[in-house]
């Protein structure tokens, strides 16, 4: 399939300080499958050790690069080997002098559309992809102004588009969902594990809910005391969230790992009590691992419940113990039918569908743009 069109884009994508949250990678993701359509992409962040931003010569930024690979141990965040171009800035905020000239400028988080706000015209017009209702980043009245910000809004989920239309007063957000890497997370027909085995994602923050699924872990080993927990996170695991037995922890693991770890699962976990989308649950699904979810926002779009695994109110750690043990205690049979289903069900989210909405929604919101210039200049 020809990914490219005609009529490239030169885009700046702003992204904060880089991490191994699921939010920078489906930046990179999605800014890659741009590029793979023909577009110029920019990925402009935050980082202390980059070299000053006055001299973007090929030989500082390809030192600073070698570096960086050099210094690493455990990945560092998700745009290392981006196939985007990679402009690191060693001071924040970002400034309209630090980036080239564009057709868009598109900011990733509530701090960079602050930043992008008072940007000239010779920028591009300004979109703002929205991943979360950011409330809980920084000032709540502070973010919410962002949203309110007259920039093009792109939102990965539905529940987003509900957001920004029910307390923003903006229904024209576009829905760009997030997709699956198939060449990484694909389906391979399997059967369940030998040991009843659930996996999971672990973050240190409140609403990721650890605590919720490590209580709900041990009611199902109760009934099921040889379960096996296996989980990955980015970040240390907390004094107070003590973990349930028969649990094995893999902390910031090669990326060519976590399609195993999906597969050595019999059901993913995703336990927030808030989630923009929730990539792990995908990729688990596409990998053919039903899902128990929360009804926490993101995983309602690729979670079908009793049929590709089960949705739950927030919270609720007995029913979260019930569906785990409904899908664990599944016959072969009708495990691996959920199995399948669950893949099919997740492979209408694919990068390249997205970023061909994506280039459709930018083309026309640059037409508009210059249509209201024109209006403006003839009043």
């Amino acid at each position: 399939m020809d990914n490219k069109r005609s009529g490239t884009l030169a885009i700046n994508w702003v992204l904060p300080r880089p991490s191994l949250s699921g939010g920078i990678k489906s930046n990179r993701l999605i800014a890659e499958a741009m590029v793979r359509r023909g577009h110029s992409v920019n990925i402009i962040y935050v980082d202390s050790n980059a070299p000053s931003p006055s001299i973007w010569r090929v030989r500082s930024f390809t030192k600073y690069v070698i570096n960086s690979l050099k210094s690493r141990g455990k990945q560092k965040h998700h745009l290392e080997s981006s196939t985007a171009n990679l402009m690191p800035v060693n001071h924040k905020p970002i400034r309209a002098i630090d980036v080239p000239d564009a057709d868009v400028t598109i900011a990733t988080w509530w701090e960079t559309a602050t930043w992008i706000n008072s940007w000239p015209a010779s920028k591009g017009i300004k979109a703002y992809f929205i991943r979360h209702h950011e409330l809980h980043g920084g000032d709540p009245e502070l973010v919410a102004e962002t949203y309110r910000l007259p920039f093009k809004k792109l939102v990965i989920a539905s529940w987003l588009q509900d957001v920004m239309k029910s307390l923003y007063g903006d229904a024209n957000a576009a829905l760009i969902p997030n997709g699956v890497d198939w060449d990484q997370f694909n389906f391979e027909k399997r059967r369940k594990q030998s040991v009843p085995t659930v996996g999971m994602l672990y973050g240190i923050v409140d609403w990721k809910g650890a605590d919720v699924a490590f209580a709900a872990i041990r009611l199902v080993q109760k009934k099921i005391p040889d379960l096996k927990v296996i989980c990955f996170g980015s970040h240390r695991i907390k004094p107070e969230h003590k973990p349930p037995d028969n649990f094995k922890y893999f902390y910031r693991p090669d990326q060519k790992l976590i399609p195993q770890l999906y597969r050595q699962t019999d059901c993913w976990l995703m336990p927030s009590s808030l989630e923009g989308f929730g990539m792990p649950g995908l990729e688990a699904a596409a990998c053919g691992c039903p899902v128990v979810s929360t009804r926490c926002g993101g995983p309602e779009d690729y979670v079908s419940d009793n049929v590709t695994g089960y949705l739950i109110d927030v919270g609720d750690i007995e029913k979260m113990a019930k569906r785990l043990v409904d899908v664990l205690e599944l016959s072969q049979i009708d495990w691996q039918t959920m199995s399948l289903t669950s893949a099919n069900y997740v492979s209408k989210f694919d990068w390249d569908v997205s970023a061909e909405k994506l280039e459709n929604v930018l083309y026309k919101s640059i037409v508009e743009g210059i249509f209201d210039t024109f209006l403006m200049s003839n009043k």
